[in-house]
């Protein structure tokens, strides 16, 4: 990913199935709202050369032809990339390189693992200083203009805070704060305009009743600090929990 003048280096993972057009779209979107430039990753699994394998020039031709319909449609320019072998190696090899700012994906973690890591888990355990931006195949999110989002935790550092303040730039309605804690009385003064928090106390439901309450509460986009329920003695990961149960759009933060 080349240097730009833009604030945010914005990387798109796609995979180009059936929802690869608003995974794109949603990026490009974003990219309006937080001053990004905006660049396409793919790569093709296969074991074989990359001369044996007829599918790697059909697919960057495909990746141009909904790259060219998708820069006359929103007016901006979108880099790409197309890399071939294991999917994960050359994922793994592109972040430590390139260190995009925000990563989109279009896939969310299955509900059972019983295939192993899914490439969801395997990007978030990689990625050190990146966000990780999660859209759902279902998600119908296409605008970040006067967005109402909402965070998880309490363990907000000063980028992330930055991050938070640039996607409700252009939003009059209030930051939606959900969060487990012993002691609801609690309370933290944030940059922002407006906080409406939402606490659940410590229990074996507390994050079911959370996460239906993102939903009962409208939010269209939920960020979720790595370090987020650290400090929650819950018998699952926080973290994998907001991700397989959560049915809005995810933005997992750094550590």
């Amino acid at each position: 990913m080349e240097p730009t003048q833009k604030k945010y280096r914005i990387a798109v993972l796609l995979d180009m199935s059936k929802n690869s057009a608003f995974v794109l779209t949603s990026a490009l979107e974003l990219a309006k709202q937080m001053d990004g430039a905006v660049e396409v990753f793919h790569v093709q699994p296969s074991r074989a050369s990359r001369q044996a394998n007829p599918n790697y020039v059909s697919t960057q031709t495909e990746i141009e032809a909904l790259i060219n319909k998708m820069e006359a449609k929103e007016q901006l320019s979108i880099s790409y990339k197309v890399e071939y072998g294991r999917v994960k190696h050359r994922v793994r090899d592109y972040l430590a390189l390139q260190k995009p700012d925000i990563l989109v994906l279009g896939k969310r973690r299955p509900k059972l693992g019983i295939f192993g890591e899914s490439i969801t888990d395997f990007v978030i355990n990689q990625t050190q200083s990146t966000n990780v931006l999660l859209l759902g195949e279902d998600d119908k999110f296409h605008t970040f203009k006067n967005i109402n989002l909402g965070f998880f935790g309490n363990e907000l550092k000063e980028s992330d805070l930055e991050v938070i303040m640039d996607l409700t730039r252009n939003s009059d309605k209030p930051v939606r704060h959900f969060d487990i804690s012993q002691d609801p009385s609690q309370k933290r003064i944030y940059p922002w305009h407006k906080t409406v928090s939402y606490q659940f106390p410590e229990g074996t439901n507390a994050m079911n009743g959370l996460v239906n309450y993102v939903s009962h509460t409208r939010t269209q986009l939920l960020c979720v600090p790595k370090t987020a329920g650290k400090q929650i003695m819950l018998r699952s990961n926080p973290i994998k929990t907001v991700i397989r149960k959560t049915k809005v759009p995810l933005l997992i933060l750094p550590k």
